[in-house]
Parts: C-alpha cells; sequence; structure tokens
C-alpha cells in the first residue's frame, strides 16, 4: 500500500462509518462498522492505525482478495484486528487485546456469555440484512441452556462446541444430510468474550450433493489409477511398489469446482507395504463423487506406520492438496470454517485458500486469520 493511499486511510474518521454494511464501502470503513454494530465497540474511544493492508488480484471467478491488520489504542490499552475480504465484503475478523487491556464497548455487556452470543447474531442480521440469518438468529433463540449441542432447521444447523477457554457457536449449511463445512457462518468467544467471526456462506453455492461413487467405487477406482503411478526421486523414477489392502482412508467433502460451486468429492489415501525411496508411504488420489474423474494423484512422504483403516464413509475433511496426475500442485485452505471448529478457522484457517485444479504448481495467500485454539 503506498504512502499516499496509506494516509488518506489513516485521514479518514473511522468512528462516522455508516451503520449498515455495503460492498461499496471501502474495506476499511467495513471493518470498523462491524467493530462498531456487531461487535459493540465504542470506536469513539479508540485511536485506530492500519498496520498492514494487502490486496490481490482477482482470480479466475473475479474475486478480489485483501487482508487487513489495525491497531485500537485507547487510554484502556491496545487491541489488535486481523480482517479478510472479498470484494470489500468482510469475511472474517479476530479481534486479540494485548497484555491487560479491557475492551471498550459503547454500550454494557450481558454477564453471561449465551445472551451475547444472541445479541451479536442479531446486530450482525441488522448489519448484513441477508434473509438466511434470519433462520440462524431463530435457532439461537430457542437455546435455553449454553452448552455442546446440534439442531437443524431447514438446510442451517446450529452446532456449539465448548472446549474452555474458547466457546464456538456456528451455522452450517446441510442439505440431504450432508454438512457443507465451507458454507458456514461462525462466533467464536475466549473466556466468554467476542474473540473472532467468519462468514463463508456467500462464497460457496452447492452445485449438486449426487454422491454417484460409494465409498468402495472411489477406492476401487483410486487403486486402479494408484498402480500406474510414478514418482521421481532425483534422476530415478519410482513405479514399481506394492498397495495395501488394508488401511485405506476415504475421505468426503464438498469442494470448489469453478465459479466457487461446490460438489462430493473424495480423498482416498493407500498405502504401501514398506517405505520406498523419497521417504513415500502411501499414495493419496482424489476425485470428483458425482463423476469419478480423477482431480490429483500425490505420493506421500510417512514418518512412521500405517494408522487405523477408516471406515466412516462420511467422514469429511475441510483442507486438502489438490495434486494433478502429473504432480503439479494448487493448495487449498479454506476456513472457512468446520462445522465443529468453525470459528477455530476464521482464527486461522479462517483462512481460505481456493481450490483450483491447475497442471501449475500454486501457492495462493492466506485468506483467513490462524486457529486461536
Amino acid at each position: 500500500m503506498s504512502t499516499i493511499v496509506l494516509l488518506l486511510v489513516l485521514a479518514f474518521p473511522l468512528l462516522q462509518m455508516p451503520k449498515a454494511y455495503s460492498t461499496e464501502l471501502t474495506d476499511q470503513e467495513n471493518a470498523a462498522a462491524f467493530l462498531a454494530d456487531v461487535v459493540g465497540l465504542d470506536m469513539a474511544k479508540y485511536n485506530t492505525t492500519v498496520v498492514v493492508y494487502n490486496s490481490y488480484p482477482a482470480d479466475t471467478n473475479g474475486v478480489v482478495a485483501a487482508h487487513a491488520n489495525y491497531r485500537l489504542e485507547s487510554a484502556e490499552g491496545k487491541v489488535e484486528v486481523s480482517c479478510q475480504f472479498r470484494n470489500n465484503a468482510l469475511v472474517s475478523l479476530g479481534m486479540n487485546r494485548l497484555g491487560d487491556s479491557s475492551i471498550l464497548y459503547a454500550q454494557p455487556q450481558p454477564t453471561d456469555l449465551l445472551s451475547r452470543a444472541k445479541g451479536l447474531i442479531q446486530r450482525y442480521q441488522d448489519y448484513s440484512g441477508a434473509a438466511y440469518l434470519q433462520t440462524m438468529n431463530d435457532l439461537l433463540s430457542t437455546v435455553t441452556e449454553l452448552k455442546p449441542m446440534n439442531a437443524t432447521s431447514g438446510n442451517v444447523k446450529l452446532i456449539i462446541k465448548i472446549n474452555e477457554p474458547f466457546t464456538h457457536i456456528d451455522w452450517i449449511y446441510t442439505v440431504n444430510g450432508t454438512d457443507v463445512p465451507r458454507k458456514v457462518i461462525g462466533f467464536k468467544f475466549e473466556d466468554g468474550s467476542f474473540a473472532n467471526f467468519g462468514n463463508g456462506w456467500d462464497l460457496y453455492t452447492v452445485g449438486s450433493t449426487d454422491m454417484k461413487l460409494s465409498r468402495d467405487d472411489a477406492i476401487r477406482i483410486a487403486r486402479q489409477h494408484a498402480q500406474s503411478y510414478s514418482w521421481k526421486v532425483g534422476n530415478t523414477t519410482v513405479s514399481k511398489f506394492t498397495i495395501l489392502d488394508s488401511p485405506v482412508n476415504a475421505e468426503n467433502s464438498m469442494q470448489p469446482r469453478g465459479d466457487n460451486m461446490l460438489y462430493p468429492w473424495w480423498n482416498i489415501q493407500l498405502y504401501l507395504d514398506k517405505t520406498y525411496p523419497g521417504m513415500i508411504g502411501s499414495i493419496q488420489v482424489g476425485l470428483w463423487a458425482d463423476t469419478g474423474e480423477i482431480t490429483n494423484i500425490e505420493a506421500i512422504s510417512t514418518g512412521g506406520p500405517p494408522p487405523e483403516d477408516s471406515t466412516d464413509p462420511t467422514e469429511s475433511s475441510t483442507e486438502q492438496s489438490l495434486t494433478s496426475e502429473n504432480g503439479t500442485v494448487s493448495s487449498m485452505n479454506m476456513y472457512i470454517i468446520t462445522a465443529t471448529a468453525i470459528i477455530a478457522l476464521v482464527g486461522a484457517a479462517l483462512l481460505i485458500y481456493f481450490v483450483k485444479i491447475r497442471k501449475t504448481r500454486e501457492k495462493t495467500e492466506t485468506i483467513m486469520p490462524e486457529e486461536g485454539t
């Protein structure tokens, strides 16, 4: 960010930001509006400094990503804020007070965490205006005791997870019994205070949940392709190896396939009878569950014996490495956010690496804050 742009940003009084969320506002304005109108900070008592602001070129879907770090300073101490944006829309925000700093709120906060959470989702609904937030608000309003639980209404599943000092309250998209961990909204609290927010709901659309390939079918197809796979170690090509019948890890998840549309995907890990050159102990194969198309084959190094066989056909993974058959890699890590640790992703891997299956190796910038747990 140039010095001139930075000075313009700092010169704009953040406490005067509009109340309503808008993609027409700057990233800095949207962040300040969220802190004031959703978190409830008294922004008039803070001096806000832009510490880092990075914007990245539009991807193939026309999405411009940006990351920003802010420092809020008051007589009561300092607060660090980390944000992620997509086309000016705030998709994650993490807040961390430094040392013994106090958080300055515009209004007194409820003493119990459940009431704080209910107020937070209500204010976020007012701030966003998204119609789907009403179902989320209604689900949480039925909760009378804050404890680990699941509750579903239509295509929305409320998940509450408590792992002291952290409490996660997440709303995940579910369809036909299939959860979609990438399409989720969640809040994370630490010691009863707001810590993180993440919204992957608007980033993805479910293209299909049609599981044409069963677990056994996916393993069979993966094994066929893995048998003809090879890799190089220096000038040596390794092509002769033995694949064990067991164990086999089979993970099913929903992954993007063009225009951020989500489709069912199998990740199959086949273990070898021994460690081969390059410290290779298994072959990983990815394939679309609705078409059977292979997306990646990769030799995986191992530092120990194979694990127990995975027999859960619905086991999901929200972080994968997609590698094409010729060995090139496209990295993906979204925050969006899992059903059981969604806000931990906002604290990270609320950072999302968009999956783009390409033939050239590419490493993208992290787009969600790092997990705080």
